[in-house]
């Protein structure tokens, strides 16, 4: 909820999209200048969390939601530590991790279980005033984070997104036995043919952390397989939820140095931390040649492509049609600098963002498209775009939209102008044709 009410007055008085990229910005920088001035690491090792590349690419440049999880993880390791004489503060820093994404609220229960079992172990050694003031924290919590869940629960009911294919037990063993390693290895920018080594360092470091910080150990398996039940029963996976796992990692290892055990150095720590100093490497350095190095140099966005295409081409006043999926066509529209309009076939319905209801996933079929016979007057300009996530996946075999566009190809109906697919390995592609309604039959 809070991500779209951030959003919302500037949707609202007409702001310019690059607003988002802006708006994610700012709140990724406040999270690094906080991580600079109050973590409670050596210089080197802020510096070196700050260039991963999740805080110097993803969460602030493609903007979406998760650019608030740094904020929040920041915010809670900083509260952490006067969370039984300040509990409000903290609890609030959770409350904004709960309403960032639903990945988040693994680590968020894992917190809030933790609060009360504290609660209940220092119920007879604290005040009656701290008591109340603990308890009415956590009231307090409940009540907004429970008025803040409701908009996830409808959503549920709405998007047609939401829920994964395959058996119960096929989902479990991808849950349990995949995705984890998938998640880590994605996290760290690496190559999944790296995952041997990955694997090899992270149980070295377990061996370590779980004899000195045990809880802590727990704390991130939990939350760690709360995003892989995500992903394998809920909704697929991608770079940007892989990322959080770093912060649940920066949060812990945060809370960690409260501990006085962690103080004590020796051959064990040194181990540890030569460890996680090369992890901490191996990401800023995977971020900044994947990532940030084919931003600069590439043409990174395929969105970007066809949108060129269509300002230095196409007509003003002209409509481009969508057949379904609008989420993927919705991202050109903020390239579009002519009077352009998108109509979406499938919704009955013009468009400048995706609605992901029943009518976004219908099929289109050739009734369908004789239907725009009567839409749209004959004067009118019209263009197709077929946009899907990616060509030579199972989702092309999917559309049924693919055998129609031939049908309406070989019919002279549709006449191909453009396609961009080869821009970046994981953005949507699309193709642009000129339509011809006059000669369908």
């Amino acid at each position: 909820m809070l991500w779209y009410l951030i959003l919302l007055p500037f949707a609202k008085l007409g702001f310019p999209y690059c607003t988002i990229n802006i708006i994610s910005f700012v709140i990724t920088s406040i999270a690094v200048w906080l991580i600079l001035d109050k973590a409670p690491f050596k210089f080197y090792i802020r510096v070196l969390i700050i260039f991963s590349f999740p805080l110097l690419y993803l969460f602030p440049v493609v903007s979406r939601c998760y650019c608030l999880i740094p904020l929040a993880t920041v915010l809670m390791s900083m509260y952490y530590k006067d969370r039984k004489e300040k509990p409000l503060r903290y609890l609030m820093s959770i409350l904004l991790l709960s309403n960032t994404h639903v990945v988040m609220l693994g680590i968020v229960g894992v917190l809030i279980l933790e609060y009360i079992i504290e609660y209940i172990l220092d119920f007879k050694n604290i005040s009656e005033v701290d008591r109340k003031k603990r308890i009415k924290s956590f009231f307090v919590f409940i009540i907004i984070m429970g008025i803040t869940m409701l908009p996830l629960v409808a959503g549920l009911s709405t998007n047609k997104e939401v829920g994964t294919s395959g058996t119960f037990e096929d989902k479990l063993k991808l849950a349990i036995f995949y995705h984890p390693w998938l998640m880590i290895t994605e996290a760290l920018g690496l190559n999944v043919r790296m995952i041997a080594w990955v694997v090899f360092m992270i149980l070295i470091i377990l061996i370590f952390e779980i004899k000195n910080n045990p809880v802590s150990v727990l704390k991130f398996y939990v939350g760690l397989l709360w995003q892989c039940f995500i992903e394998a029963f809920i909704y697929s996976s991608s770079l940007q939820r892989a990322a959080t796992i770093l912060f649940i990692v920066l949060f812990l290892k945060w809370i960690d140095t409260y501990k006085e055990n962690n103080k004590n150095k020796g051959i064990e720590n040194v181990v540890r931390e030569v460890l996680w100093g090369i992890l901490i490497i191996t990401n800023v350095l995977s971020g900044i040649i994947n990532v940030l190095c084919f931003d600069v140099w590439c043409d990174f966005s395929n969105a970007y492509k066809i949108g060129e295409y269509i300002n230095e081409n196409l007509e003003d006043d002209c409509i481009i049609i969508n057949g379904s999926k609008a989420e993927y066509t919705s991202s050109v529209i903020p390239y579009i600098k002519k009077n352009i309009k998108f109509y979406q076939i499938s919704g009955d319905r013009y468009f400048s963002y995706a609605i992901w209801d029943d009518k976004n996933r219908k099929d289109v079929n050739l009734e369908d498209f004789k239907g725009l016979q009567n839409k749209f007057d004959k004067n009118q300009k019209l263009y197709y775009i077929f946009s899907i996530e990616k060509f030579g996946t199972n989702t092309e075999e999917e559309y049924k939209e693919a055998d129609l566009i031939e049908k309406l190809i070989s019919e002279d109906v549709l006449k191909e102008l453009y396609s961009v697919n080869n821009v970046n390995e994981g953005d949507e592609s699309y193709v642009l044709y000129e339509v011809e309604l006059d000669n369908l039959k």
